[in-house]
């Protein structure tokens, strides 16, 4: 059975792995006024199976985003933990949702152990990775942060990351509609989501 001890024991096994589909993208395809633009919400990444996606692979969703890595010891899986909750209780209308689990750690976390992760979080939670370039700009767009912390210079292998804990709700729309502070309820999560898809309906 995946635990969470073979997760993180996994994760620092493995190397930075090659992500050739995004590789073969000269740009973003955003300018820097575009990512000054508080409505742009443009980004690439690669998901677990390798496929090139973009914000528009999402268009017509609420798209819950989450900012972390699978070696984050205690906020990355509550808080996925806590989605995964809420999933459950949104029923037929997760069908309405994409959730994603962007690491800001892709130098270990390898398409294979995000996979591994979100899989064990739950089935419906995307995991996404991409070059350092590309996780900066979408961390940027979402007016997140994320910082590495080493101990030890002498161990640059032992690191850390803090990062934003909150989870952004991007709209059908590609507009930012709130964030989800992290110990948000997930019961409260799904309340809040439940009534802004039935507002696609009204």
């Amino acid at each position: 059975m995946l635990t969470r001890r073979s997760l993180i024991a996994g994760a620092a096994a493995l190397a930075l792995a090659p992500i050739p589909l995004l590789a073969q993208h000269q740009d973003l395809g955003v300018t820097e006024s575009d990512s000054e633009a508080p409505l742009a919400r443009r980004w690439m990444m690669e998901d677990t199976l390798g496929n090139v996606v973009t914000n528009l692979d999402y268009s017509g969703k609420f798209v819950l985003i989450y900012f972390g890595y699978t070696g984050c010891p205690d906020v990355c899986p509550t808080t996925l933990a806590t989605l995964a909750e809420a999933i459950e209780m949104l029923g037929e209308d997760v069908e309405h949702l994409a959730p994603l689990f962007v690491t800001v750690d892709p130098d270990r976390d390898t398409a294979q152990l995000l996979r591994d992760y979100t899989g064990f979080m739950h089935p419906a939670i995307i995991g996404l990775r991409g070059p350092l370039a590309y996780t900066d700009h979408m961390v940027k767009t979402f007016n997140a942060r994320y910082e590495k912390y080493v101990p030890d210079p002498a161990t640059p292998e032992r690191y850390s990351i803090d990062h934003t804990a909150s989870v952004a709700v991007v709209g059908p729309d590609g507009q930012l509609v709130k964030r989800f502070p992290h110990g948000t309820p997930p019961d409260q999560i799904a309340d809040e989501m439940r009534a802004l898809i039935a507002s696609l309906t009204q």
